[in-house]
């Protein structure tokens, strides 16, 4: 555990008595006087900590030392204590940054001046509650899209991540345009991801059709290193998610299941089952009584997986995590790491569903710093969520819609690199924090998240996009407009991000991509990569109801399928197994 959050806990945990902004104690003053070099008094050095820098109106010496407590004016101005501070002071703050403390919403303190004012929160009301509206997570549609399964790319997923396909390679299973595999089947979602080689389809009867690389049995095959073409794995599923190594299965009762790897506890299990073909429940720890008496038990409506974690949503808005800890994907505040041996560092993992309910924003006093210095103090009020998204190692959660507030707020976690997390700095974040970068009032409808890249949809049908989706472009420190999409008028529907590629569609039937496809995914007929978003010209005028960006492919579902090219499964088939 950290030096920062060891002094922080200790804090939390004194027993003197709260007197300054900041959680600051008697010891704390007596400290600050004693570095000061004794050279003021503690009650000057006390009055200059209240002031918090804007400065002191002096009266004498006598009435402080006989009121040593006498609280500021609202104006900052310090009532009757002396010893003027210039304006630019401020080393109460700086003492605080040094010590790792922020102040948290909630935090009771002794005082005798009112605690400084937290940052309020863009959707708080004034009793401190929200009232959110979730009937976004158990809306269902009358009538269910479906269509055709179409995929770009490989099919040969032994090869995907680890070999490039040579430019004159035209084996029947690397598929360079979007092309039909089961023209007879209506399916109605695709799930792939950043992490994953391997794909699930879901049918109009709710099966859950799976292929591609068997990594940690993920698709549940013994002794199967990859099934080359789309067969029947699970029954009555609603919906998917796809970690490097793990499963997991939301099924249409709301419960949760998975197969494959459970290493760091991906697929919520308990720490003494490491691995599984067999769909086994997933572990999950509701909160008590819900508001409507029942007994608490969470119903699933959404699930995402990152490579070595996952992230469940239920129909009351509370997400739930699993799995590893090293980046703070758990997003419960900590890596959790401790030493195993002297040279080895090891992080206390999570074996099962917890609830995650802690969430942060900017603290607004801290105007005057720079955004990499920014400290963040927690929402004073239950925050409910409409939408998750997971990377590698980061993860994006959606507020659900408020009666209360227009807009939506974005939350993000986990590793920090290359501006993924749209905070304009490089730095992990142990709590979901609120993306502050976006316009205040915006409606977001959807997240998608690649590797290193995240990608946001708003209600007018753009796209925000942070991060760095190729290694050679500069990272995108905090969200901004995709204008070749704004500009031409185009009106997003669905969005995915992959590995190293992007995919949207749009009202009008237009499919747009970029990034690079080393395996075909760009579906571009033999171009490997796109810096700009470019047309799909397959696809032109076809309407895609869902699609999902992976590892060395790109999945859609195409109600008119009738100009795009038929797999020959048969021979995919016998290609790859021989």
């Amino acid at each position: 555990m950290s030096s920062t959050r060891s002094r922080r806990s200790a804090r939390n945990r004194g027993s003197n008595e709260v007197i300054a902004p900041g959680l600051g104690t008697k010891s704390d003053i007596a400290r600050l006087t004693s570095d000061l070099g004794s050279t003021l008094p503690e009650t000057a050095v006390l009055a200059m900590m209240r002031s918090e820098g804007r400065g002191i109106r002096s009266t004498s010496a006598s009435a402080a030392a006989a009121t040593p407590n006498t609280p500021t004016k609202s104006d900052g101005s310090g009532g009757g204590l002396p010893f003027a501070s210039p304006s630019t002071s401020n080393m109460w703050a700086d003492f605080i940054q040094e010590e790792g403390v922020s102040t948290l919403a909630g935090t009771t303190s002794n005082a005798s001046e009112p605690p400084k004012k937290k940052a309020k929160s863009s959707s708080s009301t004034s009793s401190g509650k929200v009232d959110y509206d979730l009937s976004v997570l158990t809306k269902k549609e009358k009538s269910p899209s479906f269509g055709s399964l179409v995929q770009t790319g490989t099919l040969d997923s032994t090869i995907v991540g680890r070999q490039r396909i040579a430019a004159n390679e035209t084996a029947v299973y690397h598929l360079t345009v979007p092309t039909v595999l089961m023209p007879s089947v209506a399916i109605t979602k695709v799930f792939t991801s950043c992490n994953a080689a391997h794909a699930i389809a879901i049918d109009r009867s709710n099966q859950a059709y799976g292929w591609g690389r068997n990594e940690g049995l993920a698709l549940g095959e013994e002794d199967v290193k990859m099934i080359p073409t789309p067969q029947i794995i699970v029954t009555d599923v609603a919906s998917a998610a796809l970690g490097k190594a793990h499963t997991i299965f939301l099924k249409t009762d709301g419960s949760l299941h998975a197969m494959g790897t459970n290493k760091s506890g991906q697929c919520g299990w308990r720490e003494t089952i490491k691995q599984s073909g067999t769909l086994k429940p997933c572990l999950t720890l509701s909160l008590g009584k819900s508001e409507d008496g029942s007994d608490g038990s969470p119903k699933f409506c959404k699930v995402a997986c990152g490579e070595d974690f996952s992230i469940a949503l239920d129909d009351q808005g509370i997400m739930y995590t699993t799995g590893s800890s090293e980046f703070g994907q758990l997003g419960n505040g900590e890596t959790g790491e401790y030493f195993v041996t002297a040279n080895k560092l090891a992080f206390a993992n999570r074996y099962g569903f917890l609830p995650q309910t802690i969430y942060h924003e900017t603290d607004d006093s801290d105007d005057g710093r720079s955004d990499q210095n920014k400290r963040t103090v927690v929402i004073p009020h239950d925050v409910r969520i409409q939408d998750i998204a997971a990377g590698k190692h980061h993860a994006l959660a959606l507020e659900a819609p408020s009666n209360d507030e227009p807009g939506t707020r974005i939350f993000s976690w986990g590793c920090g690199n290359y501006g993924v997390l749209g905070h304009n700095r490089q730095k992990d974040e142990y709590f979901p924090r609120h993306v502050a970068f976006l316009p205040r009032g915006m409606t977001i409808t959807k997240l998608a998240a690649g590797a290193s890249c995240s990608l946001a949809l708003t209600s007018q049908g753009h796209v925000y996009y942070w991060g760095r989706l190729r290694s050679s472009n500069e990272a995108v420190m905090k969200p901004q407009l995709v204008d070749a999409l704004a500009n031409n008028q185009h009106v997003v529907t669905h969005l995915g991000a992959g590995s190293s590629s992007i995919a949207c569609t749009t009202t009008l039937g237009n499919t747009v991509v970029w990034g690079q496809g080393p395996h075909g995914e760009l579906g571009l007929e033999g171009k490997r990569a796109s810096a700009k978003p470019t047309f799909v010209d397959s696809l032109e005028g076809k309407i895609v109801s869902d699609l999902a960006c992976g590892q060395g492919c790109t999945l859609f579902v195409i109600k008119d399928d009738k100009d795009l090219p038929k797999a020959d499964l048969k021979a995919i088939n016998d290609a790859l197994k021989n």
